[in-house]
């Protein structure tokens, strides 16, 4: 035999459903934009590597004559291989 529900969570089951839903439905919603966010940063990161690692020649190239161009924009190294006296490997 089942247990009668006291009368006080008889009166108020609506309202307690609610909350419950309302609460749960927050830490979902709270756990899926940490999931998005650490997508889009491994993203960004992937992205990044991708660019950098198509792009070692070009950035071979300003590391040896402190001036070129990447991605259309003009860039300057500021350590240049004259002011340290490093040689960089070929």
């Amino acid at each position: 035999m089942l247990a009668a529900a006291p009368a006080w969570f008889a009166d108020n089951v609506v309202p307690i459903i609610i909350v419950t839903l309302v609460v749960l439905t927050l830490l979902v919603v709270r756990m899926v934009q940490k999931a998005v966010m650490r997508a889009v940063l491994l993203g960004l990161i992937v992205v990044v590597a991708g660019l950098s690692y198509l792009n070692r020649e070009e950035l071979k190239e300003c590391a040896t004559t402190c001036s070129c161009s990447l991605a259309g924009q003009d860039v300057t190294v500021p350590a240049c291989e004259e002011e340290i006296g490093i040689r960089l490997p070929d």
